[in-house]
């Protein structure tokens, strides 16, 4: 399973009627398919794989884990106004994160993830006094879900 931020951008992404392309690894590539992303492979050439899957080109990006996306889709022409990441900061591109969030985004959220719409995966829970080893769980690269800390 993809880690839990791209599995739910994925998600909403595909709930707004976008189409969606996924970069991951060979081993992510199921995972991505089953969120309804068509995957494509990472690294050196991504802005020639993709075009290769959407010659009419690309109207948005989220990079969510470096720079390469954001490099990749300014290549493809699409402007910094439609890019966003959550890794790093680059000039005139928006950075997406909670605190410049839409007013009812949290809300909305909810309501799908209530309705079935939005999944939400689970990669382990721990009572609160596991918490450190939770703390080491969620600092591993490519945890495929999210962590719950019960109280």
């Amino acid at each position: 399973m993809p880690d839990s931020i791209i599995a739910s951008s994925v998600q909403l992404a595909r709930i707004a009627g976008a189409r969606v392309i996924g970069t991951g690894s060979e081993t992510s590539s199921d995972s991505l398919r089953g969120l309804g992303a068509e995957p494509v492979a990472y690294g050196d050439g991504l802005g020639e794989r993709v075009r290769a899957l959407a010659p009419g080109g690309i109207t948005a990006a989220i990079d969510l884990h470096g720079v390469e996306t954001v490099h990749a889709a300014r290549d493809l022409g699409v402007p910094d106004g439609r890019i966003c990441t959550i890794a790093t900061q680059i000039e005139g591109v928006s950075a997406a994160n909670g605190a410049n969030a839409a007013q009812g985004a949290l809300e909305e959220l909810a309501r799908l993830v209530a309705a079935g719409q939005l999944r939400v995966p689970i990669a382990a829970s721990f009572p609160i006094d596991q918490i450190r080893r939770a703390v080491e769980v969620q600092a591993g690269r490519h945890v495929p879900g999210k962590i719950v800390i019960d109280l």
